[in-house]
């Protein structure tokens, strides 16, 4: 069969070539297939290894490796402009090409069995983020409830540190995010408000640790007449972390021993970090990780 780049003009005179447009469409299928349909094949193979390692960088800022805002950013634009870039250089290299001989791999069933094998080795990624997803490794979450307001609306997504917790102590203040302690397929985000060994109240939809009001200027605390504003002084037991909504009036946490209680700090997945999208495009990247940086 004729390879796309075995063709001939149809009038003497008109360029003899590789299609521009055939070159920037293989592109969009695949980083690299197009040069290769241009007959530079190490080149084509040089960009696809690039977006593969631009492809890394961003999966490691999603899985809490580099879990910050201004890496996913620059991953994701790294990502994207490499791309556009490999397009628009193999359509302008195949418009200057005015003689063109095919090469031997010049055929359709070489672009074929490279568009498979590129994809397989990219979906090898793609699966595992899938599966880190499912099972929270993934360092990005949604925030599908009020119960953090002001500091997380519904809807956004924020990232979070998936390996803060694996070499450190829940602290006091985090905002963490964890297996909900009565439906482990359910993944929840609340502050950690006192440690293991703390003595733990609250009243009027604020925190009282160890006897001594908490500052949270983050917090909403609602109505004093709402359920659970109040919550007689109980201690956090080893192993366990006490945590409470931002939006008091509106949280299931820790004060509702029967639907949420206390929560084992072998559930702790990680610390968030950043917010990574909104529709309100000021409170992207902000940081929420802990009070003392908001």
């Amino acid at each position: 069969m004729t390879s796309f780049a075995d063709y001939a003009p149809a009038q003497a005179g008109e360029r003899r070539g590789p299609s521009p447009w055939v070159a920037v469409l293989l592109s969009v299928l695949t980083p690299g297939l197009g040069h290769l349909y241009i007959g530079q094949a190490r080149r084509g193979l040089m960009f696809f290894v690039l977006v593969m390692i631009a492809d890394t960088l961003l999966m490691f800022a999603m899985m809490g490796v580099l879990a910050r805002f201004w890496m996913f950013a620059v991953s994701l634009a790294m990502l994207l402009g490499l791309w556009l870039f490999i397009l628009v250089e193999a359509g302008v290299r195949a418009w200057r090409m005015h003689d063109f001989r095919p090469r031997p791999y010049n055929r359709w069933q070489v672009y074929a069995a490279a568009f498979v094998g590129a994809w397989v080795i990219t979906a090898i990624p793609c699966l595992y983020a899938a599966y880190a997803q499912s099972s929270g490794q993934l360092g990005y979450f949604r925030a599908t409830a009020a119960s953090m307001v002001p500091t997380l609306r519904s809807g956004e997504y924020l990232m979070a540190d998936a390996t803060f917790y694996r070499s450190r102590q829940p602290s006091r203040g985090e905002v963490a995010v964890y297996v909900h302690p009565k439906q482990p397929h359910l993944h929840n985000i609340r502050r950690i408000v006192a440690v293991e060994g703390d003595r733990v109240a609250v009243k009027g939809g604020r925190a009282i640790v160890n006897g001594m009001a908490v500052e949270e200027p983050y917090v909403e605390p609602g109505s004093p007449q709402a359920a659970f504003a109040d919550m007689a002084e109980t201690r956090v037991p080893a192993g366990h972390v006490f945590v409470l909504g931002d939006n008091r009036a509106a949280s299931i946490d820790s004060r509702d021993l029967t639907a949420h209680g206390m929560v084992p700090s072998a559930n702790l997945i990680g610390r968030v970090t950043d917010i990574a999208f909104s529709n309100h495009l000021a409170r992207m990247g902000r940081w929420i990780g802990t009070p003392s940086k908001l």
